[in-house]
């Protein structure tokens, strides 16, 4: 199935747009943000941070399991039906919040649930919804939109949601707010399907069929995509620990919690303005250079920030700020490696299996990082893990040859 040749202009170019940015930074900003329930939920449930720590890895797990099978899908059924299934299990672990008080109800609504609807509302799946209802040109111009979009979300989740809602409403009040959210994307998510819908029945040639198999099968064959795969789930590793640890690691350095979801959200708004600028600069420079720059600034700054830093309201802001502008950075270039050297068909489904190896260094490290603290009571061993990895990332980067067109 090939991109259309007549793709969308005008309003459609625009809405088209919007819908993906707003499915994505709604769904993605919120996954992202999770962490910040940490304490509230342990207050409400009784839970160990330990137990807690485990249904966000398992939430971190299945996002990641369940996108190369989501994008198979979305290439037998459609792109709509996905994304219907993803709000819909979306939907079912934010009611849960407020329903279960067991670790087994937690890892089965917040686990598996938020994190399989999160999967199948993914940056690969819309990027590719995108590129089929605009052309790839303007749908590689929007990625970088959508890419930030997440970011944006986690700005906007961070201080004037999550955190202020877990506070004055309690998880109850999180999980209906947040529900209503979440349906009110369906009108966009209809538009975005709509011009997909038609431009699919106009298509010739029956749309491919690959078994999850034999897609990783012929992707690991290619060097470039054992790299990518690396470096990407070392960045999962990395990320997580932002995600599901970062905040209760602030305030435990005694940073009161408004100011530690304030350092949260210059995170959030530093991931939008680096992957505008990452967007950019992957049209510009190499992608695999800038993700051999990006991932070793990660360890750097980490360094840095722990060993040398005073654990101070403006040290945590320069290192929200430092994290964001590297971790909102590295997904374009990484996908862009994928578009450019693969069939577009198959886009989705490899970003899915690049994200699986990303959430598997996510649940290892969201798990690992809540059995490392609470054994030592400090973070500084799981961060010391994170900087090896994050070199390495950086290396595997500089292994991967720069594309050569027609080839």
């Amino acid at each position: 199935m090939q991109a259309p040749s007549h793709p969308a202009s005008g309003p459609s170019l625009f809405f088209c747009g919007l819908s993906a940015v707003l499915l994505y930074g709604i769904s993605g900003g919120i996954r992202s943000d999770i962490g910040i329930l940490l304490e509230p939920l342990r207050e409400a449930t009784g839970l160990s941070y330990g137990g807690l720590s485990f249904a966000i890895a398992v939430l971190q797990l299945s996002f990641g399991l369940s996108q190369p099978f989501w994008g198979l899908l979305a290439a037998r059924r459609s792109h709509r039906f996905v994304l219907l299934s993803g709000v819909g299990l979306f939907l079912l672990g934010l009611l849960g919040l407020s329903l279960f008080r067991s670790l087994w109800g937690l890892v089965l609504t917040l686990g598996l649930c938020l994190g399989c609807g999160a999967g199948a509302i993914s940056f690969g799946l819309l990027l590719e919804t995108v590129i089929f209802a605009v052309g790839p040109q303007k749908g590689a111009l929007i990625s970088g939109f959508i890419n930030a979009a997440a970011g944006l979300g986690s700005t906007f989740f961070s201080p004037l949601l999550l955190s202020r809602l877990s506070l004055v409403g309690g998880i109850p009040t999180v999980s209906v707010v947040l529900s209503l959210i979440m349906i009110g994307t369906l009108p966009f998510l209809f538009y975005l399907t709509q011009p997909l819908k038609r431009m699919v029945l106009q298509e010739k040639g029956p749309v491919p069929e690959a078994s999850f198999g034999l897609l990783l099968q012929g992707a690991l064959k290619r060097p470039e995509f054992r790299y990518l795969l690396g470096a990407f789930t070392t960045c999962g590793f990395h990320m997580a620990l932002i995600e599901a640890h970062l905040f209760s690691q602030l305030l435990s350095y005694g940073l009161q919690r408004p100011r530690a979801a304030h350092a949260f959200a210059a995170y959030g708004l530093s991931t939008v303005i680096a992957a505008l600028i990452s967007g950019y600069l992957s049209g510009h420079v190499s992608k695999n250079r800038l993700l051999t720059i990006y991932y070793g600034f990660r360890a750097g700054l980490t360094a840095i920030y722990l060993f040398f830093l005073p654990k101070t309201f403006l040290s945590a802001l320069f290192f929200c700020i430092g994290l964001g502008m590297s971790g909102g950075a590295t997904v374009t270039p990484t996908s862009g490696i994928v578009t450019e050297r693969f069939p577009l068909a198959q886009s989705a489904a490899l970003v899915g299996l690049l994200f699986l190896g990303h959430q598997l260094g996510a649940f290892l490290s969201a798990f690992l990082g809540g059995i490392t603290v609470a054994a030592t009571g400090s973070y500084q061993g799981i961060w010391g893990i994170d900087i090896v990895f994050c070199l390495l990332a950086s290396y595997l980067s500089a292994k991967i040859l720069p594309h050569q067109q027609g080839k």
